[in-house]
């Protein structure tokens, strides 16, 4: 057994030069001493590859070095022109130690931020591996051998994801295709996988544990240079767009806010950090899909304030009316305006959700104010404010007829009551809740050659 053990050792590490850790450390530091000496002379760096163990010290080097901060500052990029004066552009021609280290130089540091030459090392690697004899391969160079398409791929933690398999762990595919854990490759790979999974869970189905794994790792640059929360989101408005007919599903309309940001903030940092990937039909399917929400927030308060009151019979047909103006797809973008006894107690992360504004003063004549608004931002320019209680819906026609100013360019904040409640005499639609009300407002729109058909 010891024998073997022995044996399996020096195949492992046949062609290594010098064998030894002291003198690997040794041999290292000397070339990095050398190499730095060589930079501040101003020399081509190309000079530095022509030395005896060059390719080795020169891989070894930068395998090393790389993943410290102070050493990067000091180390040329290893861009394409470093990379085939050390490496040359014959892949059948790497020594089966230069391959090897080549891979774990890979798999370390993969990403075009360490390895500018990270498309040209994925064509060496590719090949090399392919054109490797079989017969002298340990069994973890024959799967590297195997599957070099896939792992050596520019895309290749994408492609790898796609061989995941439900109840399968990182760790276990990882363990597969022999990468190792302490790498950016595996890092790559964990926020490959998470995208994956979001493609391919059934429509509309909501993951807690997923969305854990989403919000988590959302700040985290992908393969692709964006952000992953923007990724994530990204797949939620595709796969709405192509099999939900552009509606986003109920149960994912909360992960467009916890993945990235509301797209309806007046922050231009973060939206482009969030948003720059959408075209504006994107971004309008995530708003209306985000203004839902604040609608079915607005109708469970709109009931809560009618359910004791005299005026009840009232809600079905109010609700009947809002529900029906998402499903017609006349609302653009919504916003809520609510008390304060419902305001303060909430949680930040509900605040950030609804984009919440606040009533901060009374009505007339009133020694607080218990009303509630919803503020909706509807086609053909239409804007309308309905609110809890008794309030009569006001509507206003025309560009830029919303009554107050930078209203929907706001940052949430706290609005006086009575600014909402525009006097009806100045309203160019005033409509009071009075059994069969809606085909009268439906008129009064037809009354400024707007035609909302399916209302009533």
């Amino acid at each position: 057994m010891l024998d073997q053990g022995v044996a399996r050792i020096k195949k492992l590490t046949d062609g290594w030069e010098d064998g030894g850790t002291a003198s690997f450390v040794g041999l290292l530091e000397d070339f990095r001493k050398q190499f730095r000496a060589h930079i501040r002379s101003g020399e081509p760096i190309e000079q530095c590859t022509c030395v005896k163990r060059g390719e080795w010290l020169f891989l070894s080097l930068y395998l090393n070095d790389l993943g410290a901060e102070d050493s990067r500052t000091w180390l040329p990029p290893l861009d394409n022109d470093l990379a085939i004066s050390i490496l040359g552009q014959d892949p059948s021609r790497l020594k089966k130690h230069i391959r090897r280290l080549l891979t774990q130089l890979y798999f370390t540091h993969f990403g075009q931020e360490k390895l500018p030459c990270l498309k040209f090392l994925c064509g060496m690697l590719k090949l090399a591996w392919q054109s490797a004899s079989q017969e002298n391969l340990d069994p973890i160079s024959k799967v590297w051998s195997k599957h070099a398409h896939i792992l050596f791929a520019i895309d290749a933690p994408d492609r790898l994801a796609e061989k995941w398999l439900p109840g399968m762990s990182v760790h276990e595919l990882a363990n597969i295709f022999h990468i190792h854990e302490n790498g950016e490759f595996y890092k790559e790979l964990i926020k490959s996988l998470i995208l994956n999974r979001l493609r391919s869970i059934p429509i509309g189905m909501n993951n807690s544990e997923l969305n854990e794994l989403v919000i988590s790792a959302k700040e985290q640059r992908v393969n692709s240079g964006g952000y992953l929360g923007a990724a994530a989101v990204k797949i939620l408005i595709n796969r709405s767009q192509k099999e939900n007919s552009s509606i986003v599903p109920r149960d994912w309309k909360e992960n467009l806010i916890t993945f990235a940001c509301d797209p309806r903030l007046p922050n231009s940092a973060m939206q482009s950090q969030w948003w720059s990937w959408a075209t504006s039909t994107e971004k309008e399917v995530a708003i209306r899909a985000i203004g839902e929400l604040n609608m079915l927030q607005f109708i469970a308060m709109l009931e809560e304030s009618l359910i004791t009151s005299k005026i009840r019979h009232q809600f079905p047909d109010r609700k009947l009316m809002l529900l029906r103006l998402f499903e017609l797809g006349k609302i653009q973008d919504v916003r809520l305006v609510v008390t304060p006894s419902l305001y303060n107690p909430m949680d930040t992360k509900t605040r950030d959700l609804l984009l919440l504004n606040w009533v901060t003063g009374a009505s007339r004549g009133k020694d607080k104010a218990n009303t509630s608004f919803i503020c909706m931002k509807c086609v053909d320019n239409v804007y309308i404010i309905e609110g809890t209680g008794s309030f009569g819906l006001r509507a206003f026609i025309g560009t830029n007829s919303f009554p107050i100013e930078n209203f929907w360019n706001s940052q949430p904040k706290g609005y006086y009551d009575h600014e909402m409640r525009i006097d009806k005499t100045i309203c160019p639609i005033y409509q009071v809740h009075y059994p069969g009300w809606i085909p009268d407002f439906v008129s009064k729109l037809r009354n400024f050659n707007i035609e909302w058909r399916g209302l009533s």
